[in-house]
């Protein structure tokens, strides 16, 4: 076998209708990088709403690139020198005719996820760093999402062998994103006289660009009636405390809902 190529045994048995089913889900996923693009670059001042959704960008480019380049082959590589900690091999990926259905599937669907856990980062990291900086870190952090998401998915992952089952990506994506984001926004503080003038939010430079992107992320079937949910007790919440609702309390209400009940 050419370096990079990758067996049918080497995955879960996957027949066409799984296949269909993966790839549907993927282009799924692919799209919530719209809903991110535009939520962030709604909540964000006018003058970033590029820099933002430029960064979006990236993180398909860069993160896509590289995770077929490594990712995959760390995430689900079976050579000689795998271990539970991650695997080796099928980098550069490639497949033998008969097998490219079931792995290429695979690879999109992974491919999807991991741009998507760093766009997840992106937000808490906005208006904060510049686009060269944010370049670098979208370059190298497919590694964060591979090695992790190889322990649960990889047939040779530790957690994998213990029983674990994450089909939602409540470890794999929303953990994971989510610690990196929380240690992107210590290390890099509030963005310049965010508290001046009180505690209260900023302004969004583009509520409506915000909700819908928030509408892109919604999902199907329990994931939207526990999001609904969540807005429901958003709205109440936000008029209480203020009097109004608010935009960003209600999305936010919506979207800690979705990602709760994975």
């Amino acid at each position: 076998m050419a370096n990079g190529t990758t067996k049918i045994s080497t995955l879960d048995p996957v027949n066409s209708d799984d296949a269909t089913w993966i790839l549907t889900a993927s282009f799924v996923i692919f799209t919530m990088q719209t809903g991110f693009g535009l939520l962030e670059s709604g909540a964000v001042t006018k003058k970033n709403e590029v820099n933002i959704m430029m960064k979006n960008a990236v993180d398909i480019i860069l993160g896509g690139l590289t995770y077929w380049m490594y990712g995959y082959g760390l995430q689900y590589g079976t050579g000689p020198w795998t271990n539970s900690f991650c695997g080796v091999g099928s980098f550069f990926l490639d497949a033998e005719p008969e097998d490219m259905g079931i792995a290429f599937a695979t690879f999109i669907f992974h491919l999807s996820f991991a741009t998507t856990a760093t766009t997840i980062v992106s937000g808490a990291m906005a208006e904060r760093t510049s686009f060269n900086a944010y370049c670098v870190f979208s370059l190298f952090n497919t590694v964060t999402y591979c090695i992790p998401a190889g322990w649960l998915w990889g047939s040779h992952g530790f957690l994998k062998k213990m029983g674990a089952i994450d089909f939602a990506g409540s470890a794999g994506v929303h953990l994971l994103g989510g610690v990196s984001a929380l240690t992107s926004a210590i290390m890099l503080k509030p963005r310049l006289r965010r508290y001046d003038n009180g505690l209260d939010p900023l302004p969004m430079g583009n509520p409506i660009n915000a909700i819908v992107g928030a509408f892109t992320l919604w999902a199907a079937v329990t994931t939207i009636n526990a999001s609904l949910a969540g807005g429901f007790v958003g709205l109440i919440s936000t008029y209480v405390k203020n009097r109004k609702f608010l935009v960003g309390d209600i999305i936010n209400s919506i979207l800690g809902a979705l990602v709760g009940v994975t």
